[in-house]
């Protein structure tokens, strides 16, 4: 084999294996569960009771 055909060859394999990769890791991540979807949202949730905590006011 010449050098080019071996540098195309390693070329081709690299693009394939990428994209294997990404397929796969896609695959197990819509199975996994840890979707965006549900992770988004506010960090602390809000809770129903309304209590007078102000944190900057000087009481």
């Amino acid at each position: 084999m010449d050098k080019n055909q071996i540098l195309i060859f390693s070329a081709i394999a690299a693009v394939l294996v990428i994209k294997l990769y990404q397929k796969f890791r896609k695959k197990d991540k819509s199975k996994s569960g840890t979707d965006t979807k549900t992770s988004s949202g506010a960090s602390f949730p809000s809770s129903s009771k309304d209590d007078d905590y102000e944190p900057y006011s000087k009481k």
